[in-house]
């Protein structure tokens, strides 16, 4: 049996579908599975053992530099066009539901299409106000798949892990348990306060070694973070880790630290102590589901506005350090 599923857009709705993609191997072991992804988020499937062979579609680049290089852009489409019509595909599961999935999904040689969200060329399951990976499962089910995993699952790189092994040696005293601090999003609104971070470095920093991590335009405002409390001894990695790196790091670590951003969904899918803040989006749709885990939101009448840029009741903020130390405490004693 040949089976396509299509998942593309950002890195954490990615490490979702690795849920039901195990369930997709689950109910049929022999099948050749072949997944397309966005380029961004290929080296999170690349060694997944459910897969066996990835597609590529540099969305993101399409998005930025279609009108600047319109032939590249266009080559690249037909480019992915052939390899999706390439062999037959016995089933083919669009499990995003975006155009720029869709048509990947139209493209595709098959009988039997199905895709999640409203298009009406095709067996369809829309339900917006289930969990992200619920709604995922309901497609397969459409398609006559059981679903078996309720939460993501990622593997560690050996490779990843002795550079990380090797990195953290020269930086940091091994002898104490990780706590791992991811204090920016994609979304300024979805950003606890950096400040805040700091006090809780601070009293995290008697039991742990404090570990920061963000994306190389973080690294700045952590390092100057870090000088103005000198008396905490926290290593800032931001910028520093490739993305397989980062989840040898989570997976080593005794607690982590985030709001709604990829790191969050990788700590849920090595099952670590994990506390997630959340401000405008929805915990029940996207949150982590692990015993492990524990969502902190702000008691405020927050309306989840999804709003990105500027949240005029900035609940998030509201969360105080006290409530998550104490979040903290309870994911470690479970």
């Amino acid at each position: 049996m040949n089976i396509l599923l299509i998942k593309q857009t950002s890195l954490g709705v990615v490490v979702h579908a690795t849920a039901p993609i195990r369930s997709v191997r689950m109910a049929h072991p022999d099948a050749l599975i072949t997944v397309l992804t966005s380029t961004t988020a290929s080296d999170i499937l690349r060694n997944n053992p459910d897969i066996d062979h990835l597609l590529t579609f540099d969305r993101y680049r399409v998005k930025s530099d279609w009108w600047r290089r319109p032939l590249w852009t266009l080559g690249h489409f037909a480019r992915t066009f052939s390899a999706v019509r390439g062999p037959y595909f016995d089933l083919a599961i669009d499990l995003q539901g975006s155009w720029k999935t869709v048509i990947f999904l139209w493209a595709a040689r098959t009988a039997r299409r199905y895709v999640k969200g409203r298009w009406w060329f095709v067996e369809r399951f829309h339900q917006p106000m289930a969990h992200a990976i619920d709604e995922m499962n309901g497609v397969l089910e459409l398609a006559g798949i059981k679903s078996c995993q309720s939460v993501p699952i990622l593997s560690v790189d050996r490779h990843a892990a002795e550079t990380v092994s090797s990195a953290l040696k020269k930086l940091t005293d091994l002898e104490r348990p990780i706590a791992l601090l991811c204090p920016f999003t994609r979304w300024p609104t979805k950003n606890w306060p950096i400040s805040k971070f700091f006090v809780l470095a601070e009293q995290l920093a008697e039991e742990f070694q404090v570990v920061f991590t963000g994306s190389s335009t973080d690294h700045p405002q952590i390092e100057e973070a870090i000088a103005e409390i000198p008396s905490v001894p926290a290593v800032n990695l931001a910028g520093r880790l490739s993305l397989l790196e980062f989840f040898a790091l989570a997976a080593r670590s005794k607690v982590v630290v985030t709001g709604d951003s990829l790191p969050m969904h990788v700590a849920s899918a090595f099952d670590r102590p994990l506390v997630s803040l959340f401000g405008p989006t929805n915990e029940f749709l996207v949150g982590p589901r692990n015993d492990t885990a524990k969502m902190v939101r702000a008691a405020v009448d927050c309306q989840r506005c999804y709003r990105r840029r500027r949240c005029p009741r900035a609940c998030i903020d509201k969360i105080t350090v006290d409530e998550v130390c104490t979040a903290v405490r309870s994911v470690l004693e479970q």
